[in-house]
């Protein structure tokens, strides 16, 4: 690369770490804040703006790993910048479109439900040609997204709290891409030791585990809360 555009990418980076600093701040301030309107809404306005610079920022940083013959962490960058705008993308319309179910799924929803599948399933082909067991794990989980939000197109009417399961479901692999880009490259800048295999494989499976077990105690806490009013949501997704 030439100077310049070596230039270029060092601003792009500095760039891209002031995004996940402010992203990995307000992450917790509006998950630790009451519900609903005020700090909660406010705050998560400034993340959700943060991750947008992540996910412009990220884009270019993907390209250069390709450049310098890195397909490996080019793939993965590519694949996380396609998840972190897919989840970026249904995290405020879940709860804007929250009493219409029809608008939710119309605009781009139908574009990154089919697309994301495709690009993660690219990524897990890479993984099993570059012997990159961390692509594996990761792929997964945009199939899985994928698999939900095709199974939300493919639904007649909106389940009970279909809007509730959707932002925080989207807020929680934020939170993923946040904290697996702080402990992986931000702390083994502070920490040159944490860079060792067996701490990067816990940096990158750690907050991925901890998403999992959060989602599946957020998944029965929702059902608690809706089950008496399931069957009672017309097409709009509005209670009758």
């Amino acid at each position: 690369m030439s100077p310049l555009a070596e230039m270029l990418y060092r601003l792009i980076t500095q760039l891209h770490i002031a995004a996940g600093s402010v992203a990995l701040l307000t992450f917790w301030i509006a998950g630790l804040a009451r519900k609903g309107r005020g700090a909660h809404a406010r705050v998560g306005r400034v993340y959700l703006w943060a991750m947008r610079a992540i996910i412009v920022t990220g884009l270019p940083m993907a390209l250069t790993a390709f450049v310098r013959g890195k397909p490996v962490t080019g793939a993965f960058l590519s694949y996380l910048v396609v998840l972190v705008a897919t989840t970026v993308y249904i995290a405020p319309r879940a709860v804007h479109l929250k009493h219409d179910f029809a608008a939710f799924r119309r605009g781009a929803y139908p574009l990154f439900a089919f697309g994301l599948p495709l690009v993660a399933g690219a990524t897990l082909m890479v993984g099993i040609v570059k012997h990159a067991p961390l692509l594996w794990g990761f792929a997964f989980v945009g199939l899985l997204v994928g698999a939900d939000m095709i199974r939300t197109l493919r639904q007649p009417q909106a389940p009970a709290g279909l809007w509730l399961r959707e932002h925080s479901g989207a807020m929680i692999g934020n939170g993923v891409g946040t904290h697996i880009v702080f402990f992986s490259i931000g702390l083994t800048r502070l920490l040159p030791a944490a860079s060792s295999s067996t701490v990067q494989n816990l940096t990158w499976f750690g907050p991925l585990t901890v998403a999992l077990i959060v989602r599946v105690v957020l998944e029965r806490r929702h059902r608690r809360w809706f089950a008496p009013r399931a069957g009672a949501i017309d097409n709009r997704g509005v209670a009758a």
